[in-house]
């Protein structure tokens, strides 16, 4: 999956971790087991703070910097995607092809 998402989108790289920072796979990253126990804890907070706010489900969270983009999305029910791009303008792009992944 990893693979056909980066040759639909040309982002540079993804990985997919369980809920637990677990790495599960990932493509193009260096030290893929700190960017995948790093990004369970953003998305773990982000998820408080949703709840805190009353949603009931956090989907997707977007991170931009200057020459950056990270989305961390969630996949089935212990899975999340994070895709990295250098270009933000594939923002649309990828969160096209992401919406359209196999949930």
């Amino acid at each position: 999956m990893l693979q056909k998402l980066i040759e639909e989108t040309a982002i540079e790289s993804a990985l997919i971790f369980d809920k637990n920072g677990n790495l599960i796979d990932s493509i193009n990253i260096d030290k893929p087991q700190t960017i995948s126990a790093m990004s369970s804890t953003i998305l773990e907070m982000c998820e408080g703070l949703v709840d805190e706010l009353n949603e009931t489900k956090l989907n997707q969270i977007i991170l931009k910097g200057e020459s950056l983009l990270l989305i961390g999305s969630k996949l089935k029910q212990d899975q999340y995607l994070i895709s990295i791009s250098n270009d933000i303008a594939k923002l649309g792009l990828l969160l096209k092809v992401i919406d359209n992944l196999e949930k």
